[in-house]
């Protein structure tokens, strides 16, 4: 993040994200705003569960081929669907949209690459859950730092998802390591850039429609496909295996590209209809979906960590709901 951003466009972002308030209105959420709190609660899950279910079927794809390009081209996927869905919902591409909307395609590539490098160093019990907090925590920190108001309730509820989610992502084992210097620093690389993508999207004007995602898987793709490029004169190995155009995996990162671009609708709709923290920390609850779905369709055991993690989850959403 700090090779990118200047003092100027944090100044820029923060501006943004006060102007958007602005338009918005800054109402505590969980007290007053019960008429976009909905919203949020609402597309803020279908975010998570979007999120998961691409993370599902992206993870079978990399089983069989390199997991770098199954995200260059589920990137590539996701860019055509975020055009067609434009086209009824909108876009308007300012230039200020584009700009902040290069800064979120930016923090995408380095948080993908950031999460890869991690998970591929491990162990992912440990390095998955703290990428999560950390993308979830930094909006909220940034949101209530900027003026967003959060109610009792709001703020008990976010500290029962972020519980949640360390405990249905950490899995106890008796070959359980700490990570590494290098895996956790790549762990908190990945959260902050995710965070990011959070930021750069709530600051765009909401009446800018798909553009920002439009933009951004744009930059993203093409930071992506360079480094594979990068990997090809380095290693002398094709950009793209051949096994990606075979059926069933080209199948899986089709379904990859349109789950991950629903997630960033579904966010983006989430934030724009409430407060940023609260979209943030429920959007990171998607590790619930790709458990849930890796139990019923490859009837893997759910630990009773993760079943008290997906209880307090619960539990906190209808905190959000009722209070």
């Amino acid at each position: 993040m700090g090779r990118f951003l200047s003092p100027g466009s944090v100044a820029q972002l923060v501006e943004r994200t006060t102007e958007n308030r602005e338009v918005t209105g800054s109402t505590p959420v969980g007290a007053t705003a019960t008429d976009r709190r909905p919203v949020t609660i609402l597309f803020g899950l279908l975010s998570a569960f979007s999120y998961g279910y691409a993370d599902f079927v992206g993870a079978l794809a990399a089983k069989k081929v390199r997991a770098l390009a199954v995200t260059a081209v589920s990137f590539s996927i996701g860019l055509v669907v975020a055009l067609l869905l434009s086209i009824p919902m909108g876009a308007e591409f300012s230039a200020a949209t584009v700009q902040t909307s290069i800064y979120a395609g930016i923090s995408s590539a380095i948080a993908i690459s950031c999460l890869y490098a991690a998970l591929a160093l491990g162990p992912i019990s440990i390095v998955s859950p703290l990428t999560a907090v950390i993308s979830a925590m930094i909006p909220v920190i940034f949101d209530v730092a900027t003026g967003q108001e959060l109610s009792s309730f709001a703020w008990v509820a976010v500290a029962l998802i972020l519980i949640a989610v360390v405990l249905v992502a950490f899995v106890t084992g008796a070959d359980v390591r700490l990570p590494s210097l290098p895996a956790t620093l790549y762990a908190v690389g990945a959260g902050v850039g995710f965070a990011g993508i959070f930021l750069f999207l709530d600051s765009t004007d909401p009446e800018s429609g798909l553009a920002p995602l439009v933009v951004m898987r744009i930059v993203g793709m093409t930071l992506l496909f360079a480094g594979l490029t990068f990997l090809f004169l380095k290693n002398k190995e094709r950009i793209l295996e051949r096994q990606i155009f075979t059926p069933k995996v080209f199948g899986l990162i089709v379904l990859a590209g349109i789950g991950d671009v629903l997630g960033n609708v579904f966010f983006l709709i989430a934030t724009r209809g409430g407060a940023l923290a609260i979209a943030a920390v429920l959007t990171s609850l998607y590790p619930i979906g790709t458990i849930l779905l890796a139990r019923i369709f490859l009837k893997e055991k759910i630990a009773k960590s993760q079943a008290l993690g997906i209880a307090l989850a619960m539990a906190a959403c209808a905190l959000l709901a009722s209070g």
